[in-house]
């Protein structure tokens, strides 16, 4: 099989180009001229220096590819409306026009559970309704979203969307290392009781998702949301790194509307001040530490024969390991 993947150098797009080339695949890669092209070496894989908003460069490319994996996107808190419409808006409908015109057999957009709301979610199904929250990341992706199952009704190419939550694993440059930091600073606090679930999901197990919806039939046209099937609290999360590191567990919490009402103020001062860096406290972090984040992945499990093999347990040794 031939697949094309966007965002290969990132967290995701590295690890799925290296199971793609382990099964066999021959596998194309999308990367700027500026990227970082470390996590590509040793693979057998053929990179194509071009940006997502060259349409016509894309083209070539795509010519004879099965499977593309759409990852490449302007993910933070702290992105400006205008980038993140060029790139997560302007450049998924360049690449699902490229896809269209060579005759791509299967496009799989990797999208984000951030689309279904900023909110409490207690198993909240792939076809909840989403939910607009003036974030600029998260409203970027559901208008990318809703755009790419447009394309697929009015043009019968066959797209896949998969939904992975937080993702953890080797080589993430995000998610862990920044509470890594706090917790080895002292400086990690609850933000309220910590009893919340996460959204959690090891890279490898994403990666199976990601495989299957670019082989089952049945995906064509369809989403999914993806998380580990085992879920933890926050405070189940936290201590089980303390307990792999061997290090002083934190138990400092701030009440959650107490977070809520700072964060704004902050966000709202850095954005006045044109700061280049997001402070401490957002209101992304109050939603990854403070909200229950549990998404129903019962259509996942039947319908692309996921069983998210590696515990988040057994992840967090894998990735603290490596680290």
């Amino acid at each position: 099989m031939v697949v094309f993947i966007t965002g290969a150098t990132g967290f995701i797009g590295s690890h799925l180009a290296k199971h793609l080339t382990l099964r066999g695949d021959k596998v194309r890669c999308l990367a700027r001229k500026s990227s970082d092209l470390s996590a590509l070496n040793n693979l057998n894989a053929s990179v194509t220096i071009a940006d997502i908003m060259d349409k016509d460069a894309l083209r070539p490319p795509l010519e004879g590819v099965d499977v593309v994996y759409h990852g490449a996107t302007l993910v933070g808190e702290w992105i400006s409306e205008k980038d993140a419409r060029e790139v997560n808006i302007k450049g998924t409908m360049n690449l699902l026009e490229a896809s269209l015109d060579a005759g791509v057999k299967r496009f799989v957009h990797i999208s984000s559970l951030a689309v279904l709301g900023v909110k409490n979610h207690r198993n909240t199904p792939a076809d909840a309704p989403y939910q607009m929250t003036g974030d600029i990341y998260s409203d970027s992706k559901i208008e990318s979203e809703k755009m790419v199952m447009d394309f697929h009704r009015r043009h019968g190419l066959p797209v896949v969307v998969v939904r992975p939550g937080f993702v953890f694993g080797p080589h993430d440059r995000r998610f862990l290392p920044r509470i890594l930091k706090l917790l080895q600073d002292k400086k990690f606090m609850f933000l309220g009781d910590g009893k919340n679930i996460m959204n959690l999901v090891y890279i490898d197990n994403l990666i199976d998702a990601l495989i299957h919806a670019g082989l089952k039939e049945e995906a064509i046209g369809q989403i999914y949301n993806v998380r580990n099937s085992d879920q933890v609290t926050m405070r189940d999360f936290i201590f089980m790194i303390c307990d792999i590191l061997g290090i002083e567990k934190p138990h400092r919490s701030m009440p959650l509307p107490l977070a809520k009402v700072l964060a704004s103020f902050l966000e709202t001062g850095s954005r006045l001040i044109n700061k280049k860096e997001p402070p401490l406290l957002t209101k992304a972090r109050v939603k990854v530490s403070g909200f229950n984040l549990d998404f129903d992945i019962s259509k996942t499990v039947r319908e692309l024969d996921y069983d998210s093999r590696v515990s988040i347990r057994e992840g967090l040794k894998k990735t603290l390991i490596s680290q």
